[in-house]
């Protein structure tokens, strides 16, 4: 299976939380939105469907009193008219662990008001698909568990781009097939997939990478497995994620 791209503008989307930034080489304002990073889509798949328990500190990275690191469930579902990523379709309804999800476009994503979905580290969830346009119905509760809440390990406030870059998590949780690391400036993003509790990025990795006073970085610690409804194969997703907000320097 190939990995690991950032393919799902999920959270913010989501949820809205578009914040605004201003690049060190810009004297316009731009608007940057976050993703959720999950595994790339296997080039045999007919669907994705993903569990992700996002952890994140607020925007900025500056602290709200009494607020602290937020805990945010995320659930998505991608349905494909050919295997591999086609153009998206709909499936007919989807739940996960009895939340039902709502479609953006033609996919699927939680509600709004949805942000506890019972995504429990150590534990499987829950899907139902009454299906659609090809996709026949199914329920399929996970074999592969939640992985444990993956966190950093003392992110600085600000990173720069002019040196390598160490990021280092506190460690490995349970249940994790692998795990993704990532640095962003909202717009370019730059990943490494490593099962090891840190990760160097290069001067030379980060060369696409832009100044800006809310850059991002983000681990993600997953699982994958797949299985068979009326001969189309659906990937299911286990993911928590840390996510930095931090200022990117030269």
């Amino acid at each position: 299976m190939k990995l690991l791209r950032s393919n799902l503008w999920i959270f913010l989307l989501a949820f809205g939380l578009i914040f605004t930034s201003c690049s060190k080489d810009d004297d316009e304002p731009t608007n940057q939105t976050s993703t959720n990073v999950t595994p790339e889509t296997p080039g045999d798949a007919d669907a994705v469907l993903a569990a992700i328990k996002v952890k994140s500190n607020t925007p900025g990275g500056t602290p709200v009193p009494g607020l602290g690191d937020i805990l945010i469930d995320v659930a998505s579902a991608n349905f494909f008219s050919s295997a591999g990523g086609g153009s998206l379709t709909k499936a007919g309804d989807v739940m996960i662990n009895d939340f039902s999800l709502q479609t953006a476009g033609n996919s699927y994503i939680n509600k709004p008001t949805d942000i506890t979905l019972s995504l429990n580290p150590g534990q499987g969830n829950d899907w139902s698909v009454s299906g659609g346009n090809g996709f026949d119905a199914f329920n399929y509760s996970t074999n592969k568990k939640m992985p444990d809440v993956i966190r950093f390990n003392n992110v600085p406030d600000a990173i720069s781009i002019t040196s390598s870059v160490n990021l280092a998590i506190q460690g490995i949780p349970a249940n994790c097939d692998n795990i993704i690391w990532v640095i962003s400036d909202g717009n370019n993003v730059v990943t490494k997939t490593t099962k090891a509790t840190n990760v160097t990025f290069s001067e030379s990795d980060l060369s696409d990478i832009r100044s800006t006073s809310t850059g991002i970085v983000q681990v993600a610690a997953y699982t994958t497995e797949s299985q068979s409804f009326g001969g189309k194969k659906v990937y299911f997703i286990n993911e928590t994620l840390d996510t930095k907000f931090v200022e990117i320097t030269n």
